[in-house]
């Protein structure tokens, strides 16, 4: 009887002696002071994707075209890039930068001086060039307008075809129907100031959100006349040389806009809050290199040194 319980005490304090140590050594590792293994949930595998990044643009829909080709294009070489772009309008994208709400603002009409002294550390990047096309309906048998015309009209004044040469439908309503932009339209600032030249516009143009909402209804109104980005334009609408005064004939393409013998032609802008960095400067580098100006006369517009 004694050996037996003498065998139990010396298993009891052996049993004892184990989980002593089992639970000094547990209490080591659990410090991070003597172990230097790391646990499954602070490994990185090999070959895990890289962390995903956000660029995000809003403003001009003029622009938007061009920024969203070139979001596709970076972001199948780069698929960890996550760009999300939205139009608006340039007066938009302004105040979104001001504002500190995206990180690239996009506008299709210069930055006026209030707007610059909102945001002192604003950075404005041309990335583009572009002119207006005035349209009409190809039901209308116009030929060409001057920009005296077209103020005429805008202004209210001018309110027929029959009052243009050789203009009209084919119905005895000949009323102009006019479609513009709205008042946070990049375009719509740029036509105001070089065709309107401070005279007002009429209280019954049609105030349309984007280029796509005015080509769509010009389209489709046989009197409308309207005015879009030539990156927009389509043979759903006819764009009318502008005549000059001493009588040539202007039409609104690359070529006329690239040596500016067009007369409605203008800059593209992105505009970010100081020097762009991370995928911003990444996305601005690849849209200003020689592939992203491709993508830009892909897309119909003026690149910077074509």
């Amino acid at each position: 009887m004694k050996a037996k319980r003498s065998s139990c005490v010396l298993v009891t304090v052996s049993l004892a002696a184990l989980l002593i140590v089992s639970m000094f050594v547990a209490g080591c590792t659990s410090n991070g002071t003597t172990s230097t293994v790391a646990t499954p949930a602070t490994q990185t595998p090999a070959g895990a994707a890289a962390q995903t990044e956000t660029l995000t643009l809003t403003g001009s829909t003029t622009v938007l075209p061009i920024a969203q080709a070139v979001a596709d294009a970076y972001t199948k070489a780069h698929p960890e890039a996550n760009i999300q772009v939205s139009g608006g309008g340039s007066g938009v994208g302004i105040q979104a930068i001001i504002n500190k709400k995206v990180d690239i603002g996009m506008s299709s009409a210069d930055v006026s001086a209030a707007q610059k002294a909102q945001d002192s550390n604003m950075n404005i990047i041309t990335i583009a060039h572009d002119g207006i096309a005035i349209i009409v309906n190809p039901a209308n048998t116009v030929q060409s307008i001057s920009l005296a015309q077209v103020q005429q009209m805008y202004s209210g004044n001018i309110t027929s075809w029959s009052s243009l040469s050789g203009a009209g439908v084919s119905n005895s309503n000949n009323q102009i129907v006019l479609v513009g932009r709205d008042s946070s339209s990049g375009t719509r600032t740029y036509f105001d100031s070089s065709v309107m030249k401070g005279v007002n516009d009429s209280m019954s143009m049609h105030e349309d959100n984007s280029n796509g909402a005015v080509l769509q209804e010009v389209a489709q109104t046989p009197n409308a006349i309207g005015y879009i980005s030539i990156g927009y334009l389509d043979d759903t609408v006819k764009a009318l040389p502008i005549k000059l005064a001493n009588g040539t004939l202007i039409a609104p393409t690359v070529a006329t806009v690239k040596d500016k013998t067009y007369p409605i032609h203008r800059d593209l802008y992105m505009i970010t809050n100081g020097q762009p960095t991370g995928l911003a400067n990444d996305y601005i580098n690849y849209l200003l290199s020689p592939a992203g100006q491709q993508i830009v006369v892909a897309q119909g517009y003026v690149a910077l040194n074509s």
